[in-house]
């Protein structure tokens, strides 16, 4: 059964949004919001897009779906041969306490330049550019390959969208969000780590 009223309410109270801000960022009325909420109608294609990428949550999710669909399953990191129940993003286990926090962050041909509180430079692959090398990995398996349809973001260079949170998480182009744990620990103290 489709849970997407109940999941459109708590993705949205989370958020600590009313229905007028919802539906004033998607473009509809707030009349539509609470329709949805109610599962008196649903959102199209187009605005269920919105909606994922808004909460950053699968449409497989936001749908209420448990098990991934085949195109998640075929265009995930871990689930390129399998049809698992398995988490396609997992997060990685970093050791616990306080880290460095990011106090500037460059981007210079998809390798973050990051300058750290405690005057520490390090240097990290982004996102974009590691989905991109592990879809032409053969070590790897099939890898992300809507980035070999098109389907990616294109190459990022100097100049990038980039915005340094409170909790000391870095987002670029509003998006692509990497935490604090991820900047410290994931980087290195030189390019030539990479």
């Amino acid at each position: 059964m489709v849970e997407i009223g109940t999941n459109i309410r708590e993705l949205r109270v989370a958020k600590k949004m009313s229905q007028k801000e919802l539906a004033e960022h998607l473009h509809v009325t707030p009349q539509t919001v609470s329709k949805w909420e109610l599962d008196k109608s649903y959102p199209d294609l187009d605005t269920l897009l919105q909606l994922s990428d808004f909460f950053h949550i699968s449409t497989d999710k936001l749908l209420g779906n448990s098990k991934p669909s085949f195109l998640e399953a075929l265009f995930s990191k871990k689930g390129a041969n399998t049809m698992k129940n398995n988490e396609p993003d997992s997060k990685p286990k970093y050791p616990e306490g306080e880290v460095p926090k990011a106090v500037k962050v460059e981007n210079a041909a998809n390798i973050l330049v990051i300058t750290f509180d405690n005057d520490e430079i390090r240097y990290l692959k982004s996102h974009y550019i590691n989905d991109y090398l592990d879809a032409y990995s053969l070590k790897k398996g099939h890898g992300k390959r809507r980035l070999l349809l098109g389907g990616g973001p294109a190459t990022m260079w100097l100049g990038t969208e980039i915005e340094l949170l409170e909790d000391g998480s870095v987002l670029i182009f509003g998006k692509d969000k990497y935490s604090p744990q991820e900047l410290w620990y994931e980087s290195q103290p030189s390019i030539t780590l990479l």
